[in-house]
């Protein structure tokens, strides 16, 4: 299984459902694997063959920036289809946390893992 990774991503985000927490953008950090779609990056050494990492960081950025989500769980399930429908993606595996959230807590987050339906 070949898989590309984005770790440590942090990006800001609006979400929450707390009326402090509606008042600004908060940094998230976000761990990505995904899925690399076929095998042939390997041996034609072309972007087009696999998952341009880059443009999966400013894709979910810009969205992030655009949107409210009150949930991590929809935030995480709104990241993971944009991976899966945009970017064809077989499959996606999303880490999402916010950090110093609570008290002597250093990170609380959500994972999921979605997979893309074949016939997409």
């Amino acid at each position: 299984m070949d898989t590309i990774f984005i770790r440590e991503f942090r990006v800001d985000a609006w979400v929450g459902i707390y009326e402090w927490e509606k008042l600004r953008a908060q940094t998230l950090e976000m761990d990505i694997e995904i899925g690399i779609p076929g095998n042939a990056v390997g041996r034609t050494d072309n972007i087009h063959d696999t998952v341009h990492y880059g443009d999966v960081v400013e894709r979910i950025a810009a969205e992030l920036a655009a949107r409210k989500f009150k949930l991590l769980e929809a935030l995480a399930e709104h990241v993971c289809a944009i991976v899966t429908s945009e970017f064809k993606a077989p499959w996606v595996r999303l880490s999402v946390a916010k950090l110093g959230h609570i008290r002597n807590v250093r990170k609380v987050g959500v994972v999921l893992e979605r997979r893309r339906d074949p016939g997409e």
